[in-house]
């Protein structure tokens, strides 16, 4: 076998180095690794040192360590790009909408137009003002609104009419009313039952233009129509009658006179 041949070429088994005690050379231990031949055995390689394992060990946390602060880091870029992505919601907005007046005529021309009276067409008589509305400024539904309102307090046969259209009411009003009487007497024992509900109610005669007007009931001592009109006044007598009157009298009395007076 050659000086460095470690297996037999025949048999394969191993070749095992002579101890150096037969050689008859100084114990392994003593000789220095320089002074050995070419044939000295080398020593096993023994298990490492402790302090080997402990730096081995320390290099593997580190690595471990950076590793796991590298995966954290990339996870927050991420989420952080997943929230940027999102686009915010748009604050709540509330919006107004304010109704418009009709550009079809200026003002309250278009209610006024819109507005039918309810006094039958061609008569004259007597009712009971429930209230009065100023024209301008009220509209058709707030006129509604005040006759459904009397309606519910109780009157009877509610209607409104424009003061304009008549001769014997003062122009500029919507005049809510409750009934339709021919004789004055009539209204007055309707304006009786109503005047709890409707304090400031009265009675007042509405005279149609086409028909002119009429002075029946209106307690007249003069021919027909006196005290209707300034063309025929009624006398200044029929004053005397309040004189000797005093609490609901003098008030019924008061009720009864004409509409025109002369004095003197």
């Amino acid at each position: 076998m050659a000086v460095d041949q470690r297996y037999c070429l025949e048999c394969g088994e191993r070749r095992t180095p002579v101890s150096s005690v037969l050689l008859g050379g100084p114990p392994a231990g003593g000789a220095s690794h320089s002074s050995a031949g070419p044939n000295a055995p080398r020593a096993p390689l023994g298990p490492p040192a402790d302090g080997d394992d402990q730096r081995a060990n320390g290099t593997l946390t580190v690595i471990a360590g950076v590793g796991v602060l590298l995966l954290a880091m990339g996870v927050g870029v991420l989420i952080g790009r997943a929230g940027a992505s999102k686009p915010s919601a748009a604050p709540a907005q509330v919006i107004s909408v304010a109704s418009t007046p009709s550009a079809s005529a200026p003002g309250g021309a278009a209610a006024e137009a819109q507005f039918s009276g309810d006094w039958p067409s061609g008569t004259s008589g007597y009712t009971v003002q429930l209230q009065k509305l100023p024209q301008p400024g009220t509209t058709v539904s707030a006129v509604e609104a005040a006759k459904a309102a009397a309606s519910g307090k109780g009157a009877k046969a509610v209607g409104a009419l424009k003061s304009e259209e008549f001769s014997s009411l003062t122009a500029g009003s919507y005049v809510v009313y409750s009934g339709v009487y021919h004789k004055r007497a009539e209204a007055d024992k309707a304006l009786a039952g109503l005047k709890k509900s409707f304090p400031g109610a009265s009675v007042v005669e509405v005279a149609n233009r086409s028909a002119g007007t009429s002075g029946e009931g209106s307690g007249s001592t003069g021919g027909s129509g006196t005290g209707s009109s300034l063309s025929k006044p009624a006398p200044p007598s029929v004053l005397q009658k309040l004189s000797n009157k005093k609490g609901k009298s003098y008030e019924q009395e008061s009720k009864n006179l004409p509409n025109v007076v002369s004095t003197g």
